[in-house]
């Protein structure tokens, strides 16, 4: 609250701001400060009910409950890295299966590539909000072989302003030759897996090459951290686009410029059975014959789904004892 009356150069505190203005709230006045509090008690408590109420992880709960828990709850724009080791499993056995071939995919789709106002896990924000998914999974198809260097597309699908300008923005420092810097913290108290460590460790290494990191502050609690520069090829392969995939795809697409490859994680949660099932259709329709579709939501699968389901993968994060949320499953689908 204090830091929204003089919110300065943060980019956070200065977003912070233009959210609470434009509930009509003026943090400067008493008044205001009194109506601040009362709000941000409020968004607490909705959210935290949200999680903790969670039907997720109750077996006994509807399915339809189950995959659509966070449809009243407003979208979220946070990621993590865990989420995107999930993805590098997923597509290896996705590749073992023989679904996909080896140096097939040019040109991939993400659905919600998510921007980081703080680290999903543990909250830090040391360093400049960023997004990782779309240069994690260009390293992770090139380091499985799935694409080759310099060959791969990414084509961001969002609807949130501050996701496209974020993109838009670093796409800008691109073309005048600035690199995107990717800060890496490890929790040294949270219990990964050696597999989720190493995917830690290696991040990067087919995209761009390790920099100096950002130390981080004393408060931050035990940490190591790492930093990875993307070169601007490389960022200026991931194009931003303005799209709700719910009710809008790209059009027209002849099969030539169709995607191989189409990710939506941790997104299809926020939205009811229809509206998943109308984001699966333009889903399918943007996606070349023979092309994946990966996401970690479960869907509720109708008789008269595009796609057909070609298997799944179970990923383990966490080793913790009494950890709720250990790991996920990935589900794949492919396009007739």
């Amino acid at each position: 609250m204090a830091a929204v009356v003089m919110p300065g150069g943060n980019e956070r505190v200065q977003f912070a701001r233009q959210v609470i203005e434009r509930h009509g709230i003026d943090p400067v006045s008493q008044a205001g400060r009194a109506r601040l509090r009362a709000y941000l008690e409020d968004r607490a408590a909705v959210v935290g009910s949200a999680v903790h109420a969670s039907t997720l992880l109750d077996p006994d709960a509807p399915l339809v409950d189950q995959v659509t828990i966070f449809r009243d709850r407003g979208l979220s724009s946070d990621t993590s890295i865990l989420i995107d080791f999930g993805i590098e499993k997923a597509l290896d056995a996705v590749k073992s299966s023989g679904v996909l071939k080896p140096a097939i995919v040019r040109r991939v789709a993400i659905v919600g590539p998510g921007l980081d106002f703080t680290d999903k896990q543990e909250g830090h924000d040391f360093y400049p909000q960023q997004t990782i998914q779309p240069f994690a999974v260009i390293d992770s198809l090139i380091r499985l072989g799935l694409a080759a260097p310099g060959r791969v597309d990414v084509t961001a699908f969002d609807l949130s302003p501050r996701v496209i300008q974020h993109l838009a923005s670093a796409r800008a420092r691109a073309r005048e030759g600035g690199a995107y810097t990717l800060v890496l913290p490890r929790e040294l108290d949270r219990m990964w897996t050696a597999e989720l460590t190493k995917y830690w460790q290696r991040f990067g290494g087919r995209i761009g090459r390790e920099t100096k990191p950002l130390l981080p502050p004393p408060a931050a609690g035990r940490l190591e951290v790492r930093a990875v520069s993307v070169p601007p090829p490389v960022v200026l392969s991931v194009v931003p686009r303005d799209v709700n995939v719910v009710v809008q795809r790209l059009e027209p697409m002849p099969v030539d410029q169709q995607f191989d490859l189409v990710l939506a994680t941790n997104i299809l949660l926020y939205y009811d059975v229809f509206e998943q099932s109308l984001a699966v259709a333009n889903v399918a329709r943007m996606l070349r014959p023979g092309g994946v579709f990966l996401t970690n939501d479960r869907l509720f699968e109708l008789p008269s789904s595009p796609m057909r389901d070609a298997g799944s993968t179970n990923v383990v994060y966490l080793e913790q004892p009494g950890a709720s949320v250990k790991g996920d499953r990935i589900a794949w689908y492919q396009k007739p």
